[in-house]
């Protein structure tokens, strides 16, 4: 009997062990999954500037970039005429979605030629669906145009 004994415990470590390694295992990969899952923001974006609109033909300047933004981190999107848009974006959550939001807030300013900034989007709040497009223009003198178009997307 003494050897049944043996073989029946060891059987019993074995299986301990089994199910520790596998334990282990699952803690280990849902740890990475959770670390890595973070939802990264990317901004699709358009700077367009309209020139001579009052008389009845303009010229149309455009940049247009796709950024990927990290949690308040801030993005600069810059034409070659000094016009330029400097963005920052998170995800605003929401009690009844699990995981990241699908709506996403963009802060930020956009500056004319001179550097002066002509427009905050800042107040009211800018809030995108991820997928929508949102278009924010600022007309100066009648003559001049800025346009800013942004479609959030998830990374």
């Amino acid at each position: 009997m003494p050897i049944i004994k043996v073989v029946i415990e060891a059987k019993s470590i074995l299986s301990y062990n089994f199910f520790m390694q596998k334990f282990l295992f699952t803690a280990i990969l849902s740890l990475f999954l959770a670390i890595s899952a973070e939802a990264k923001i990317g901004l699709n974006v358009s700077l367009i500037y309209k020139k001579g609109i009052g008389k009845g033909f303009f010229l149309s300047t455009e940049q247009h970039s796709i950024e990927q933004v990290d949690e308040r981190e801030q993005v600069t999107i810059q034409m070659k005429n000094g016009i330029k848009a400097e963005l920052s974006a998170y995800f605003v959550q929401s009690i009844h979605e699990y995981g990241p939001s699908g709506f996403v807030r963009v802060k930020g300013e956009i500056y004319n030629q001179g550097g002066k900034v002509v427009k905050t989007l800042n107040e009211p709040n800018l809030d995108i669906y991820l997928g929508e497009t949102k278009k924010i223009s600022h007309e100066e003198r009648n003559e001049e145009e800025i346009d800013l178009i942004i479609t959030p997307v998830s990374l």
